[in-house]
């Protein structure tokens, strides 16, 4: 549902619940087929801060998360979730493009 072109909170928060489900539902099985145990979770807030907030309250050893490859204006206007939590990381990130 949307209201003046944009999408209703509620109705972004359920697709993007469901969009979440079918990512971890595929990389469990994805994982499942190469005998490795995947465990998934969302969470919900400030990417980078949540990020490094489950990392550290967790006992991560190792954070991997994807970048958009943005440049120029566009990661200076918006900035960067990966470089942040490279930056900012106690532990090793690994970042793929």
């Amino acid at each position: 549902m949307e209201v003046g072109g944009l999408p209703v909170a509620e109705t972004w928060y359920e697709d993007a619940e469901k969009e979440a489900t079918r990512i971890h539902t595929t990389a469990t099985d994805l994982a499942a087929e190469r005998n490795t145990t995947l465990v998934t979770v969302t969470e919900v807030g400030n990417p980078a801060r949540t990020i490094l907030e489950y990392a550290d309250n967790h006992d991560v050893d190792q954070i991997v998360m994807g970048s958009h490859g943005r440049s120029g204006i566009d990661r200076a206007l918006l900035g960067s979730v990966a470089e942040t939590v490279t930056r900012r990381a106690r532990i090793p990130v690994t970042i793929i493009s």
